[in-house]
């Protein structure tokens, strides 16, 4: 039995199918390299969001730091140490939770300074 379709346009045939999924692959390809450069783009812009707003947390804990060791300067008693490193073991939470419990323990600092009469009442 001969093939009615000679070799070479057989071999023509199978090169033009190869050809048309390797250009196919291609434009998938560039389609997916397009998708994988946006969520790439988007990552490392949520990335830098997160990094400049634990920048600005880090920078508002030091404020409140260096507030209360400027409250105690004149305490010669009290040795104050530079500022603690974070405590790793504590639950994830947002930064505004823990920027707040910083705050309120400025507060309750200076309200124990006062009631002992450390501070000059305001």
């Amino acid at each position: 039995m001969t093939d009615p379709i000679g070799a070479a346009e057989r071999y023509k045939e199978i090169t033009g199918w190869i050809g048309d999924a390797v250009q196919e692959m291609r434009e998938q390809d560039a389609e997916r390299g397009v998708v994988l450069t946006t969520r790439l783009e988007d990552a490392m812009e949520s990335t830098n969001e997160m990094l400049t707003r634990a920048d600005e947390s880090m920078s508002r804990i030091d404020d409140w730091w260096q507030r209360a060791v400027g409250e105690l300067f004149h305490e010669r008693w009290m040795q104050v140490t530079p500022l603690p490193r974070p405590d790793t073991s504590v639950p994830p939470r947002p930064l505004e939770f823990y920027e707040a419990e910083v705050e309120r323990a400025y507060g309750a600092l200076i309200d124990a300074i006062r009631r002992r009469g450390i501070l000059p009442r305001r």
